[in-house]
């Protein structure tokens, strides 16, 4: 790993003024919605999710109590826009019962982050990313989301090999920056974004904020 804690917050400086405040997630004033973005949004596009989520609030579904008393065929077909809905149409209905049984989502997030975090991952369809996901945006706990930008942006850096593992990478960041959940929520969201501008499968490194401290794009250059 060649980035000391100066070049993380730096690194995070450098978006910031790039692009401003993502003020991410959508609907974050409703934790629940959150959580539902954040499992409808797995393995498809936030335009799919959203449409998905619309469903469910034209329903009037968009609360635990309510997806707990759809069929599960019902609410399938309501978040079929999203693509893989009987898989997530069981997670959602996972999660609503096992926040049934805290009292709530906010009991259920009023839990230790570690302990949240080991409940989350317990729940069948819930991995790393989205557990992370709800973790930030939801339930406003420093957990630093990892995910498929956030490995492109460090590898192209040269700040990790490639064959890091989710807590190893997840350990870096957290380990170089305050315990600060607002910090990690934009931070996240501001790597997405520039991975979405610049640092997509195939790079646009024109213009990018990050183009003189990048061995990538200095090598593309090279190499044209």
């Amino acid at each position: 790993m060649n980035a000391d804690i100066a070049d993380w917050a730096n690194l995070y400086d450098v978006l910031m003024d790039a692009y401003g405040p993502q003020k991410w997630w959508p609907g974050r004033e409703n934790p629940f919605a959150v959580v539902v973005g954040a499992i409808l949004t797995q393995r498809t596009t936030w335009t799919n999710a959203a449409m998905a989520v619309d469903a469910l609030h034209q329903a009037d579904a968009m609360t635990p109590e309510a997806i707990c008393r759809l069929e599960k065929m019902d609410l399938e077909q309501l978040i079929r826009p999203a693509g893989f809905y009987r898989a997530k149409a069981a997670t959602l209905k996972v999660f609503c019962e096992r926040a049934g049984k805290a009292g709530g989502v906010s009991q259920l997030f009023a839990m230790p982050k570690k302990a949240l975090r080991s409940e989350l991952l317990s729940m069948r369809g819930i991995g790393d990313e989205t557990a992370d996901a709800i973790l930030v945006y939801a339930a406003a706990k420093a957990s630093f989301v990892v995910d498929a930008y956030t490995r492109r942006v460090l590898e192209r850096l040269g700040w990790i090999e490639g064959r890091e593992t989710y807590a190893m990478i997840q350990a870096l960041f957290e380990a170089s920056l305050p315990k600060n959940v607002t910090v990690y929520g934009e931070f996240h969201a501001l790597i997405v974004h520039h991975g979405k501008v610049h640092c997509r499968a195939r790079p646009a490194c024109d213009s990018c904020p990050l183009l003189t401290r990048c061995p990538f794009a200095n090598s593309q250059e090279e190499l044209s």
